[in-house]
């Protein structure tokens, strides 16, 4: 285990912005390469996820602002934030993925005990 905490804003960030292992999983594999645009096929068999689960994840995510939508015939996703401290927590996030991996899943099994329908109608809501 790391002696490297997590900081408050990062536990801030990933309380209010991601649910799941899977949504960070995601992030990650799109920031390893951020040129590459992927389709939610593409990302469900790289990370072993069901291809519905996954296009809806993608969506998720790039309705909040975390990840870039390409729109085409087939859909297509690659990592971008919508701002620069957005993307400064998502590369921390990655840090501390890779170093931190259970205390992030801690900082995101926090968010549990929320209104499951609350925080799907969150996901919605636009960013200024």
């Amino acid at each position: 285990m790391s002696s490297i905490q997590i900081t408050d804003e990062l536990r801030t960030f990933l309380k209010g912005r991601l649910t799941t292992a899977d949504q960070i999983d995601i992030i990650l594999l799109l920031l390893r390469d951020p040129a590459r645009s992927w389709t939610a096929s593409e990302v469900s068999v790289e990370l072993g996820m069901v291809p519905e689960s996954t296009a809806m994840r993608l969506f998720l995510l790039a309705s909040q602002g975390l990840i870039l939508f390409e729109p085409s015939g087939v859909p297509r996703y690659r990592y971008g934030s919508s701002d620069a401290t957005t993307d400064r927590l998502l590369r921390e996030l990655a840090s501390n993925y890779e170093t931190n991996h259970a205390e992030v899943l801690r900082a995101i099994d926090a968010r549990a005990d929320a209104d499951p329908i609350q925080s799907f109608a969150d996901a919605f809501k636009l960013k200024k």
